[in-house]
């Protein structure tokens, strides 16, 4: 069996089969939300192999601004650019987090008048198999509301 790859199991639990350039190191199917989980093991299994790493760091941390009162303040003061990158930075999270809310609010208003047009697509005969399935799926979205917003970001 020298040369080829065996297939796997994904975290999202698809059989993969890995590249021949990567082997038996490949680890998951691509996915976004794969490589996450994968990000995620190894991140809790270096944690754990290494407890004493971030031990006493809010303490040191602490200790440190204590010593050094109006650093954060001054800091500032002199860096103009950085405070204008941090507050740029903030106004655009605000406006993707508005949009978002924005769209999901509009979405929910709207699912009503978007489930009656899906049934009656998907119940004219005008549709193949691989649209049915597309349907019934976001009818189902629809019915039972919009999965949760992901919190976790690299």
């Amino acid at each position: 069996m020298k040369g080829k790859s065996r297939p796997k199991k994904c975290f999202c639990g698809a059989v993969i089969i890995p590249d021949k350039k990567v082997g038996s190191r490949q680890k998951t199917c691509g996915s976004k939300e794969c490589q996450q989980e994968l990000k995620r093991r190894n991140n809790a299994r270096w944690r754990k192999s290494n407890p004493d790493h971030w031990r006493d760091d809010y303490a040191r941390l602490k200790a440190w601004l204590d010593a050094h009162p109006g650093h954060l303040k001054e800091y500032r003061k002199n860096h103009p650019e950085y405070v204008e990158k941090c507050r740029e930075s903030q106004r655009r999270r605000d406006r993707s987090k508005k949009l978002h809310l924005d769209i999901q609010a509009k979405m929910r208003r709207q699912a009503p008048d978007i489930i009656d047009q899906l049934w009656d697509k998907a119940h004219s005969g005008n549709l193949d198999i691989q649209g049915k399935a597309v349907i019934n799926s976001l009818e189902a979205v629809l019915l039972l509301g919009l999965p949760p917003k992901s919190t976790n970001r690299s």
